[in-house]
């Protein structure tokens, strides 16, 4: 008959291979476990608990607040500071844009009136400019047109654009250009 040897050595108790070992090994296995879990339910609260108590609790950050009104106040002084730095760079630079497009505006128009003097040694084929309609209105282009008869019949431009295969943000352009 074989035996199953528990441990090494000799003088330790041989079990039959036959003889199942009953209950023992599962009920171990649940001590371990729940003892496991136990141990691990206190770590975590220990950290926990350590954490908290090295961090300040809402009240008492109030309590601080209310007893050093001062240190308050100084911090959003700096703030505002900040903030006042802040808009006049950003009024300096819109400033600065400003004079810059002026000046390119002015050279613009200077250089319009230099054109404008040239404009004799122009042939006069480049210089006429496309027959107007013969009826008085506007040419319009074809995708125009069908956009300004699809919104009247009530579509948005999301259904326009879908349905023209266009973008949104052409079809809306078109329509705020009508008005």
């Amino acid at each position: 008959m074989e035996s199953i040897v528990l441990g090494m050595a000799p003088s330790l108790t041989q079990i039959p291979a036959d003889q199942p070992l009953g209950p023992l090994p599962a009920v171990v296995m649940v001590v371990v476990m729940v003892g496991f879990a136990i141990f691990m339910t206190f770590s975590i609260r220990g950290k926990i608990a350590r954490r908290n108590a090295a961090r300040p609790s809402a009240r008492e950050l109030v309590q601080q607040m209310k007893n050093h009104p001062r240190v308050v106040a100084g911090d959003a002084q700096v703030h505002v500071a900040e903030l006042h730095d802040t808009a006049r760079q950003l009024s300096a630079q819109l400033d600065n844009k400003a004079r810059r497009l002026e000046k390119l505006i002015e050279d613009a128009d200077q250089r319009i009136a230099a054109l404008g003097l040239s404009a004799a040694a122009v042939p006069a084929v480049a210089a006429t400019p496309a027959p107007a309609p013969s009826n008085g209105e506007q040419r319009k282009d074809p995708l125009t047109e069908e956009i300004y008869e699809l919104a009247d019949a009530g579509r948005t431009s999301v259904e326009i654009a879908q349905h023209l295969d266009e973008q949104v943000g052409k079809v809306e352009l078109i329509l705020a250009l009508r008005a």
